[in-house]
């Protein structure tokens, strides 16, 4: 009798990983606010990721860059990032050790801005290393991208990875605008906690 690799993986018990990937919490811009934060982030997964969505009150027919701070720490000189970036025509490069956009720096693809069609937003995956190591530095690495249908050069996408130097355990995330603006109404990130 022939045997089917997937039943007869199903019927082993004490084998099979149901999930390890758990939404911790979801906050949700109603319009206006210049920040949206995540606190009180338990310790007890092995890394984060951020899935999310966001858009800018200023306009500037392009995706925007989206800052993110760890704790209280929102000095530049504590973060690095290093980032790919391409639009409809041109890739170039960022690189900021001691930067002043902390984490995902300014010229990344995190948020479209307010010139975009209605109800367009860039999309985001974030993902952090070790959070609660209290031994090492933490390592971030994003996926960010929107488009605003408005032609040549009008979207972006990046692919980036940062450092905090700091060995405290990441209790609170902050994501703000670095561009001086506010998130629109239905700007949504979600954390999870990734055993």
């Amino acid at each position: 009798m022939a045997v089917i690799p997937g039943i007869l993986a199903s019927s082993i018990t004490g084998h099979l990983v149901t999930s390890n990937f758990f939404k911790i919490a979801t906050v949700t811009a109603s319009g206006g606010e210049t920040s949206l934060s995540f606190t009180s982030i338990p310790s007890t997964y092995k890394s984060l990721q951020i899935r999310g969505i966001a858009r800018d009150t200023q306009a500037n027919t392009y995706a925007r860059g989206l800052d993110m701070y760890f704790n209280a720490d929102s000095g530049g000189s504590s973060y690095a990032v290093h980032a790919l970036i391409a639009n409809g025509t041109n890739t170039f490069i960022f690189n900021n050790s001691a930067s002043n956009y902390q984490i995902t720096g300014t010229p990344n693809a995190g948020m479209m801005d307010s010139s975009a069609g209605a109800n367009i937003f860039a999309a985001n995956i974030i993902d952090v290393i070790d959070y609660s190591s209290t031994s090492k530095y933490k390592t971030v690495k994003m996926f960010t991208g929107g488009d605003n249908n408005l032609g040549t050069n009008t979207g972006r996408i990046s692919i980036s990875s940062a450092l905090w130097m700091s060995t405290s355990a990441i209790t609170g995330i902050t994501l703000n605008s670095n561009e001086g603006g506010a998130f629109t109404a239905g700007t949504t990130f979600t954390l999870y906690g990734i055993s």
